[in-house]
């Protein structure tokens, strides 16, 4: 099979995952890496035996045997990259979150419009084929009808930089929160009708913790905790009027157990044995939108971007939590309390 070069921009732990995935998916090469440091960009080539390296993105862009670009940075530069690399006449994947907000990913999917060229989102569980079969099967009644879904995630990401920093577009909720509510939205086939929220905000102004409820019409509820303080199980669970089913892990699932009314399991489904790490479906269906002039992959189109950003919007809104970056409001002023005489 023709390998299909992609360049990435970014030497950090997502970029050496991503790195370690190309090497081992056919069709794919990890062509070349691109840092600020030079240095480091020779490091990172040399571990991951990949070709060339640049010690700048404008360099790698040059590249033309760079046919895709990933785009492996810190959250609050996504959109100007992914600018270039489309000025470059590049496609490109976007490592999640695709924006820190709704707005600038609109102008980013926009623009990609306009340079008719693939732009999509690197969210893995939009393309993990097991969490795509449970809910379908979920929202063809395997439990019933959906009633809640309980969710949760959670890593100890104390003093890493790129999550405590409101300048790198921080926090727990564009870190780790949006898988969970990712799930939820694929079961539920999209954003609730109302939500509720009470982060706990870092000294730095951006959540580290929040629960969120989410109401969705007929009744039907979803909760989802996430927080960058400590590790939780990453579960999820899912329970309908004729049974329950169970996800190992709602960041990338491996095992699905489907339970009926009478509690017991009556089916259990993992991962096909050919899975590397999961990335992989990822990268598969990209190349397969960019080769034939798509724009958006149909596993997470346009409005599930921005159905996502706009939910998380929302929520950053009512906690008064503004990133200090381009296409952000206006942080409201917290009336004090009047003085005791």
């Amino acid at each position: 099979m023709i390998e299909y070069n992609i360049g990435i921009l970014g030497a950090g732990h997502i970029a050496g995952v991503i790195a370690e995935t190309l090497k081992n998916l056919n069709g794919f090469c990890p062509y070349a890496i691109a840092s600020r440091d030079l240095g480091r960009a020779k490091e990172f080539a040399e571990k991951y035996e990949i070709e060339k390296y640049y010690g700048s993105y404008d360099e790698l862009l040059a590249d033309p045997d760079v046919e895709m670009v990933y785009i492996a940075t810190v959250n609050s530069n996504h959109v100007e990259l992914a600018k270039k690399v489309l000025d470059a006449g590049k496609p490109v994947f976007v490592e999640k979150p695709f924006s820190y907000n709704a707005k600038t990913a609109e102008e980013l999917l926009d623009y990609a419009k306009e340079k008719d060229l693939f732009c999509g989102e690197a969210m893995w569980l939009r393309f993990n084929p097991l969490m795509i079969n449970i809910a379908e099967q979920l929202r063809k009644g395997v439990i019933g009808d959906v009633r809640t879904i309980i969710a949760d995630i959670g890593y100890n990401l104390a003093g890493k930089e790129r999550a405590i920093k409101p300048e790198l577009a921080g926090g727990a909720l564009l870190d780790v929160g949006i898988y969970p509510i990712t799930a939820v939205f694929m079961i539920m086939g999209g954003p609730p009708v109302q939500m509720s929220a009470d982060p706990m905000l870092t000294n730095t102004g951006v959540d580290a913790y929040s629960t969120i409820f989410m109401r969705y019409p007929q009744g039907r509820t979803a909760v989802v905790t996430n927080t960058m303080m400590s590790n939780m199980d990453n579960r999820c669970t899912v329970y309908g009027t004729h049974g329950r089913v169970e996800i190992d892990n709602v960041n990338n699932p491996s095992k699905v157990v489907v339970y009926g009314p009478d509690g017991k399991p009556k089916e259990e489904m993992t991962m096909g044995r050919e899975e590397f790490n999961g990335y992989e479906y990822e990268f598969k269906a990209a190349r397969e939108a960019a080769i034939v002039g798509k724009l958006e992959n149909k596993e997470n189109t346009r409005k599930d971007i921005l159905n996502l950003y706009r939910f998380t919007d929302t929520l950053r809104t009512v906690w008064n939590t503004v990133y200090p970056l381009p296409g952000e409001p206006e942080k409201r002023k917290v009336q004090e309390p009047p003085k005791k005489a």
